[in-house]
């Protein structure tokens, strides 16, 4: 089973230096990445012509960018991945066209393949790119619930709840939020939410923030998957599943799952858990809000 996921990864998306003969019993790669499978790629250079393009003044990520977020999450996130048994190898891959991130582990190798060509896609913010690479870092140390095919690994779903619950708040707490809030068109229903669940104006910020991450990716979604229009923070998905699936939720599913990660009052140093769910995070029915949506999760 373990070869068979390789081998659909390395088929499907051609990563590079991943042949075959690697794949051995203890390299376990995820097959689908940050996104389900898709034929969009961006080179190096590539005209931004694309029909999200016209639309908008999105310009994506620079190289310099692209590293320097890079260069933040390895220095915060290095001793967490070794207390968590494994060791952080980040795969700076800015040459490549692929538009997509992948985790993996092989033995103690716990990885993330960052591919340019989702760091160029015009809807990709430098915020939406670290929203991304903490989704991936979500895999390895985001808890409970995970894959039923790839045990080590945090589901779709709970990925991007780790993200804007721990990961990005940790990665914006170096900046000066309120210079980089200020002139952003926060929607309202984030902004007054923010301002419910916290009393501290650095959390508040970091909250509206994540917000714009968020909504960066939502753009993206909207675009690779040409949706008629993005998903909104005001029109979350209604849907309720009768058990906890473990794929890429819909796109209003996944703005949700980033909203209300953005919105738990949990402080993040409280870890999340493994085996229990409740960890570390907001939880029904003793929080009104910022659980796991039930567009994806069980509870």
């Amino acid at each position: 089973m373990l070869r068979r996921s390789f081998m659909c990864a390395a088929a499907i998306f051609s990563l590079l230096a991943i042949g075959a003969s690697e794949a051995d019993s203890d390299h376990h790669r995820l097959c689908k990445g940050f996104v389900p499978p898709n034929d969009l790629r961006i080179p190096v250079g590539a005209k931004r012509n694309w029909a999200f393009m016209n639309a908008t003044n999105g310009k994506g990520v620079t190289e310099a960018q692209y590293n320097t977020i890079v260069d933040r999450f390895e220095r915060l996130y290095r001793d967490d991945f070794t207390k968590a048994g494994g060791t952080l190898i980040v795969n700076r891959l800015w040459e490549s066209s692929l538009v997509g991130a992948f985790a993996g582990q092989k033995g103690d190798r716990w990885e993330i393949d960052m591919h340019g060509g989702l760091a160029r896609h015009a809807a990709i913010t430098p915020d939406g790119l670290a929203l991304v690479i903490c989704h991936e870092a979500g895999h390895h140390l985001g808890g409970a619930p995970k894959k039923r095919v790839a045990a080590w690994a945090t589901n779709e779903g709970a990925a991007d709840y780790y993200a804007a619950l721990k990961c990005l708040r940790r990665i914006f707490a170096e900046d000066d939020n309120a210079t980089i809030v200020a002139d952003a068109a926060i929607d309202l229903n984030v902004k007054e939410n923010c301002e419910r669940q916290f009393t501290a104006p650095s959390d508040r910020l970091i909250c509206q923030r994540t917000s714009m991450a968020s909504a960066s990716v939502g753009q993206f979604f909207a675009d690779l998957f040409r949706e008629p229009r993005p998903p909104a923070f005001g029109t979350p998905d209604p849907s309720v599943v009768e058990k906890i699936f473990d794929g890429h939720p819909k796109s209003q599913c996944r703005l949700d799952t980033y909203f209300n990660g953005s919105i738990c009052h949990v402080d993040v140093s409280v870890a999340l858990s493994n085996s229990d769910f409740r960890e570390g995070s907001c939880v029904q029915p003793q929080d009104a809000v910022g659980f796991r949506p039930l567009c994806w999760f069980k509870p």
